[in-house]
């Protein structure tokens, strides 16, 4: 039986590898702050090692592990963040997998460092590097956007409040991805050798969405009356220099101009794969799978059958 090790498992992605993984019978492994943690699947095919806060020792008890998968991302993307989770931590995994000849490793990256300006972007892309020439057999997969995160704006529009985009509302597109159908693709690669060795750029089923399309969806599922506000660009690179003004006397300038120029990222910036040739975004060059729409989930969020919880309140790596 195939043992895997998933790290960020209690991670909007991570908790549905380990779902689907159980289904699928593989032997899985994870790591917790409580040794009791089960998340929610009592199954004896699933070991949890206890983490210690702030000591990475527990990475010593991974033993016998056939695959290494990992959906490790920073909370906040700030820089300091992003380099002990997105680079460093991943990296004392990958020489834990060298260290125990494991075959292959998994890395659940982001199809946003195609066009790298920000701190966590050039940190995944550090690691990603190092996975690359590792002699691990390797597969890294870059998705789109996921459903929860855009999600963001139902409570307001259920309350009566406006649909908030930049500029026209179509500055960019996306092509979302469901938990399920990501976790699928992502342990797919196990044994799908088409994917080894690979950086993997991965949407939904082909539904290229703008910012616009989602509220315009939003209004229609939750009948509400459609009320749009729009914010000029240039709103965040005038709140951007008063933060960059104070960053080099101020830690908390400096994180906070950097989660602006997040923020300036994902309105400016498709979430697409990037056509080199061309020099821009294609829907149609965005490779899809599984069955899930973002429309799907919006009405499952409606009728109660999905937990509407936008905060990422994980307490595992």
């Amino acid at each position: 039986m195939t043992k895997i090790f998933v790290a960020g498992a209690t991670g909007y992605i991570g908790i549905n590898v380990v779902k689907i993984a159980l289904e699928q019978n593989f032997d899985v492994v994870t790591a917790a702050r409580e040794e009791s943690a089960d998340f929610g699947l009592k199954d004896q095919k699933l070991t949890v090692i206890k983490i210690a806060e702030k000591d990475n020792s527990w990475i010593d008890n991974l033993k016998d592990i056939d695959v290494f998968i990992s959906c490790l991302a920073s909370r906040s993307g700030e820089p300091k963040d992003a380099h002990n989770v997105d680079f460093k931590l991943n990296k004392l995994l990958l020489e834990k997998a060298k260290a125990i000849e494991c075959a292959q490793f998994i890395l659940l990256s982001a199809i946003c460092v195609q066009k790298p300006k920000l701190a966590f972007q050039f940190e995944k892309l550090a690691f990603e590097e190092k996975l690359r020439n590792s002699e691990l057999n390797f597969s890294i997969v870059r998705p789109t956007a996921y459903f929860k995160s855009l999600s963001g704006q139902i409570e307001n529009i259920k309350r009566g409040k406006p649909y908030i985009y930049f500029g026209d509302g179509q500055l960019t597109q996306c092509n979302p991805i469901s938990e399920k159908d990501l976790s699928l693709f992502i342990l797919s690669c196990i044994r799908d050798k088409n994917k080894w060795k690979k950086i993997l750029p991965i949407g939904g089923p082909n539904q290229s969405l703008t910012p616009k399309n989602i509220g315009e969806m939003l209004f229609e599922i939750f009948e509400v009356t459609p009320k749009y506000r729009s914010f000029p660009i240039k709103i965040l690179d005038v709140i951007g220099l008063f933060f960059l003004i104070g960053s080099p006397f101020s830690i908390w300038a400096k994180n906070k101009f950097e989660l602006l120029k997040i923020a300036k990222y994902y309105a400016t910036e498709s979430m697409l794969a990037w056509d080199e040739d061309k020099m821009c975004y294609d829907a149609l060059k965005t490779p899809s799978t599984g069955n899930d729409t973002l429309e799907q989930y919006f009405y499952a969020i409606k009728n109660q059958k999905l937990e509407l919880n936008i905060d990422r309140d994980s307490k595992l790596y």
